[in-house]
């Protein structure tokens, strides 16, 4: 199945205000019982961003990403002098950061120990979860506002689909030559991790030998230079990074290198399109997910699709996946046949963002020839409906009046 691991999470989906922009805290905790309870005590507030490991270069990866206005960092009596140092560490680069201490039953000694490195308050784990979210809230309140010189400025679409299958990928390749057609001075990057793997690239008629988990093996090397030399180019300029298509080429894939890679690549690409389309329910598919500014949904007008993708949405929800907004595009559309276009976004609870003809005999061709319908029929509806649906989702700026208020519309539609 999916090679990423299990130790991906998320927080709470709750009824509490939401940010315009999801809260997420990074937590320098090991996986188990510390953990899941500040990811619990903490969902109502946001979510909760494990860092593999204590490596000073990789938090301060993961909190300039993130944007966290937190640092929780564990300490225990045996381990004080790496945490100290931690502490210490990411203050002096980040020195309007707030770091809370965390641990079970910590002594005076070790709160000292912490409060010395430069800690701000501390929690207890297994205290009530009430308790941790007022400190938490108190804390955000006094967080000073910060300029964000690293902040990386790229913009996410995700492509998802709860059934796997050629029209997600090829429905991917269109929505970024588009973007790389409306805005040719750009770069567009299509991060093709949909199933089938690496579908887009028997579209675009490329070859590559650089796959996702190459990326994430080189984060540190991830430069301009890499990128250009590793990655195939379209004649269009978009470049393309695909899983590989050999399933022995599985790797297991930690939360924060999902978040370490995004952050690479939304700093060298004004836009980076992803294939979601047939993953399974899980942690990969939540941080991608949580983790874009725009989410289609591609679904077709059959009821076992309609159902497949509604059970999809739910199972987000229920993992407190928070999505910043979500549009439904109806594929291989057939105007006189029920359910419409409208009644199937309703069901999903999504605005209704585009429609998308059948035109079976153009698609064959184009992926037989491994070229785009932009290319071979310009003129075609699907290719006009992508264009358009560029232009609506305005992509340089998050659209209003669609944000996640759908997980709690879906919510109360479910009756």
């Amino acid at each position: 199945m999916r090679p990423v691991s299990d130790r991906v999470g998320c927080g709470m989906e709750t009824s509490e205000p939401r940010q315009d922009t999801p809260r997420k805290f990074v937590a320098t905790l090991p996986e188990g019982r510390e953990l899941e309870w500040l990811k619990l005590s903490l969902a109502e507030l946001g979510s909760v961003v494990p860092a593999a490991s204590d490596n000073l270069d990789e938090v301060l990866g993961l909190l300039d990403l993130s944007n966290s206005p937190i640092l929780f960092v564990g300490v225990n009596r045996n381990d004080l002098a790496r945490a100290s140092a931690l502490i210490e560490g990411v203050l002096a680069s980040r020195p309007l950061l707030t770091v809370v201490a965390v641990g079970e039953g910590m002594s005076q000694d070790e709160l000292l120990t912490a409060m010395r490195a430069g800690a701000r308050d501390f929690l207890t784990v297994g205290s009530r979860a009430s308790e941790a979210r007022a400190l938490v809230r108190r804390l955000l309140e006094r967080v000073p506002t910060e300029r964000d010189d690293h902040a990386a400025r790229g913009r996410v679409l995700a492509v998802a689909s709860a059934r796997p299958g050629f029209d997600n990928a090829f429905f991917a390749a269109h929505l970024a030559m588009a973007i790389r057609h409306e805005r040719p001075g750009t770069g567009v990057l299509l991060l093709d991790l949909g199933i089938p793997p690496a579908d887009t690239l028997g579209l675009l008629a490329l070859e590559s030998s650089f796959t996702f988990f190459d990326a994430v093996r080189n984060l540190r090397r991830l430069d301009h230079t890499l990128l250009a030399s590793a990655l195939p180019t379209h004649d269009s300029g978009l470049q393309v990074l695909a899983m590989p298509e050999e399933e022995d080429a599985a790797e297991e894939v930690t939360t924060a290198e999902l978040y370490l890679l995004l952050g690479a690549l939304k700093r060298h690409y004004s836009h980076v399109v992803v294939n979601l389309g047939g993953l399974p329910p899980g942690g990969f598919l939540q941080v991608m997910l949580g983790n874009a500014d725009e989410v289609i949904l591609l679904a077709d007008q059959s009821v076992p699709g309609c159902r497949q993708n509604l059970r999809r949405l739910e199972q987000m929800r229920e993992a407190g996946t928070q999505v910043q907004s979500l549009r439904v595009v109806v594929d291989r559309y057939q105007p006189r046949t029920a359910p419409d276009a409208a009644t199937v976004a309703a069901k999903l609870g999504a605005p209704l963002a585009a429609v998308l003809r059948a035109d079976d005999a153009q698609r064959l061709r184009a992926i037989n020839l491994g070229r785009t319908l932009f290319e071979l029929a310009p003129r075609a509806p699907y290719a006009r409906a992508v264009r358009e649906l560029v232009s609506e989702l305005r992509t340089d700026e998050t659209p209003s009046g669609t944000g996640g208020g759908w997980l709690r519309r879906l919510t109360g539609g479910m009756g």
